[in-house]
């Protein structure tokens, strides 16, 4: 006999999807993107949500050969691709091959790149992600986070539960209602009062980058046995890779996820 839900394991499941949902960019991950999270999906989140959820449609084939295209880009931008092991690496990659030396071995990979003549390349600096909406906790119906007057020293924005103006007023006694700001009621006694603080962001800038040590695991990653692991992986490196650039390399999966959506 199933025991009944409790309304505090209830309330915690609610609020751990909801922020699930805010962290996946506003839908929650299908069972198959969950599988992955030991990967670089999360950090690749904070870059395009809406292209980690598209790769996770487009089915094992795409997926495989968007991992490939990723790789190849990878080497295109640190200036790889006309290095003869490098070269033959995507070559496996493409022909579904494991990869040869000095793949196999990334002690013997480091080694090969350190050892190999590269053509100096225009300084790139490291990709920086875009800001994106804070994550709110969820508000009882007809209350909503509301910020306050005042920032702290910091820059800090202070936030405080809100009534709705269109809710019923709460039916409690006027004693029961905080005072601490004239121009925000308070939740009622039903309602835990509430507040939370957001830390002023911080300009984040990054120096130039060396891409040859991004794009090499963009490589191996793409060889992982899961398409969709390898496709996100090789993803988020090639996205390092490209630095500053990354816009361009991530537009274009986007578009050969969207081609294949539509066949």
């Amino acid at each position: 006999m199933h025991e009944p839900v409790k309304d505090n394991d209830r309330t915690t499941d609610e609020r751990r999807l909801h922020y699930e949902k805010w962290q996946w960019g506003g839908r929650l991950p299908s069972e198959t993107l969950r599988a992955v999270r030991g990967s670089n999906v999360l950090d690749l989140l904070t870059y395009d949500s809406d292209l980690v959820h598209a790769v996770d449609a487009v089915g094992a084939d795409v997926q495989r050969s968007v991992a490939l295209l990723a790789a190849r880009r990878a080497c295109e931008a640190a200036g790889l691709t006309t290095v003869p092991w490098v070269a033959r690496a995507l070559t496996a990659l493409a022909e579904g091959r494991p990869l040869p030396p000095p793949f196999d071995d990334p002690a013997r990979m480091w080694e090969s790149l350190r050892s190999t003549p590269l053509a100096p390349r225009p300084p790139v600096l490291g990709a920086v992600r875009p800001e994106r909406p804070r994550y709110f906790p969820p508000t009882p119906p007809g209350w909503a986070w509301v910020p306050t007057a005042e920032r702290g020293d910091d820059g800090a924005r202070h936030y405080e539960l809100g009534r709705l103006p269109e809710s019923p007023r709460p039916t409690v006694p006027d004693g029961k209602l905080s005072a601490a700001s004239p121009n925000v009621e308070h939740p009622p006694d039903s309602v835990t009062p509430a507040a939370l603080t957001h830390p002023a962001s911080t300009p984040i800038t990054r120096g130039p980058i060396s891409q040859p040590h991004f794009a090499l695991p963009a490589v191996l990653v793409a060889a992982e046995p899961s398409p969709l692991k390898a496709a996100l992986d090789a993803i988020s490196h090639a996205l390092e890779t490209y630095g500053e650039h990354y816009p361009d390399l991530l537009e274009e999966i986007r578009s050969v996820c969207a081609e294949q959506a539509g066949t």
